[in-house]
């Protein structure tokens, strides 16, 4: 049993309705639905009513309720005392996308360790990364952002710093493929795609719907949210993916990957942190304040 499902059970519980409970839970409706679906996948058993309108939890979830955020208190804070043990200076707790943990995580890191700080990194998709904030389980997360895609996280709640702005190339490996490229230069292209529930495959669907030459056929051959095994697949030949230019330049300039950014549209991806407001922790602040003098790019 995973803290986040007792969460998704309160939430609909304290919000009365489903979509009152993806509100709470920083979620759109369809992405919550499908959470619950999970939840109730991993128990074996229904415990949503869903012949009422709006759903509800079943009598005996119901009765259930004291014991399940007695549950989620209680974890919570053994997370927090977890969070001391063995430690012989300060921490730092960051969460971030998983294609930030390759390309922003490390700096970070190696800029608080210069301070003494040290720094325990998780990754997420974008709307865990905000949830995990405002819930105290993490100092601050660095997520990617785009006003025309999403708009940016709810100001009132978190505080920012603009990191930089990452320019995401269609890439393939080219070299040895012979038939890949035969496909490609025949306009049938074979991509490895984000999946669409997530924020960067929202980003890439709103870039090829914008800017794709006609006789172009696209096809989905494999799908990742991870951007690190997104760039496996592409070493592999198995297609085209788009990734941040600073991860695949250097396998550009020595060769090993194409650039198809002359044939297929390019988006680019604001980098931020976000640290939620209520949290004025000294520590928090400590921390922040030293990354946005490194970080801040205003």
């Amino acid at each position: 049993m995973r803290l986040e499902w007792i969460e998704d059970i309160l939430a609909v519980h304290d919000g009365g309705s489903l979509r009152a409970a993806a509100d709470l839970r920083l979620l759109t409706p369809s992405a919550f639905t499908r959470r619950i679906k999970v939840v109730e996948e991993a128990i074996g058993s229904e415990i949503f009513d869903r012949s009422n309108k709006p759903v509800t939890l079943r009598p005996h979830v119901i009765e259930l309720i004291p014991r399940l955020r007695a549950a989620a208190a209680s974890v919570r804070q053994v997370q927090s005392e977890l969070s001391g043990i063995g430690r012989d200076g300060e921490l730092a707790r960051i969460i971030c996308q998983h294609t930030l943990s390759v390309s922003w995580a490390p700096k970070v890191a190696r800029h608080l360790a210069s301070s003494g700080v040290q720094l325990r990194i998780r990754t997420g998709p974008k709307d865990e990364c905000a949830f995990s904030v405002l819930k105290n389980d993490a100092d601050f997360a660095i997520v990617y952002e785009n006003a025309d895609i999403q708009g940016h996280e709810e100001t009132e709640l978190f505080d920012r710093i603009t990191f930089s702005v990452e320019r995401f190339v269609p890439v393939v490996a080219l070299f040895g493929n012979n038939d890949l490229s035969d496909e490609i230069e025949a306009g049938r292209i074979p991509i490895i795609a984000y999946p669409q529930n997530l924020f960067l495959g929202e980003a890439l669907e709103h870039a090829l719907s914008k800017s794709v030459d006609s006789r172009i056929t696209l096809s989905t051959v494999a799908e990742s949210g991870l951007g690190p095994a997104v760039l496996e697949f592409v070493r592999e030949g198995v297609g085209v993916g788009w990734l941040p230019h600073s991860i695949v330049d250097r396998d550009i300039n020595s060769g090993k990957l194409h650039s198809l950014a002359d044939m297929l549209p390019s988006f680019e991806l604001d980098v931020v942190a976000i640290k939620a407001k209520a949290n004025t922790t000294a520590q928090s602040k400590k921390v922040w304040a030293s990354v946005e003098a490194k970080f801040s790019n205003k």
